[in-house]
């Protein structure tokens, strides 16, 4: 007999809601670890494949914000973002541009913009007449 206890939706859902329940202005080490989670047995087998299931939106079709802190020495934490963060989760196709860089994309692919030499654009715009 296989004395395994069958995972359920509601394994995910009980996670969720105690990872809720944690405020987000809490320093990393408060948020729980794996092990910590396995061990109040209330998430099912193993609550990372339950992350996993809300990071995909399985249950309730919300794409939820995970974030997984290696704290070093196989401990893993797992920080809820709520809301999530912006561009957060993204699928496999999408990349993230960095907010700090201040070049776009010409600039990325072609180097600096060429700055113009005076106020006229140069010689295709002479003909044209100011009025």
């Amino acid at each position: 007999m296989n004395e395994r206890r069958r995972e359920h939706e509601s394994d995910a859902l009980r996670l969720l809601d105690r990872l809720m329940r944690i405020p987000q202005t809490t320093p990393d080490s408060g948020w729980p670890s794996t092990a910590e989670l396995q061990a109040e047995r209330i998430y099912g087998l193993r609550p990372v494949n339950r992350i996993g299931d809300l990071r995909k939106g399985k249950y309730n079709h919300h794409c939820y914000d995970f974030e997984m802190i290696s704290c070093g020495h196989g401990v893993n934490r797992w920080r809820l973002h709520w809301p999530n963060r912006p561009g957060h989760p993204k699928n496999k196709q999408q990349t993230i541009l960095p907010l700090a860089s201040a070049s776009d994309w010409y600039e990325r692919e072609h180097g600096p913009r060429p700055t113009p030499k005076s106020e006229t654009a140069g010689p295709l715009f002479d003909a044209v007449v100011r009025q």
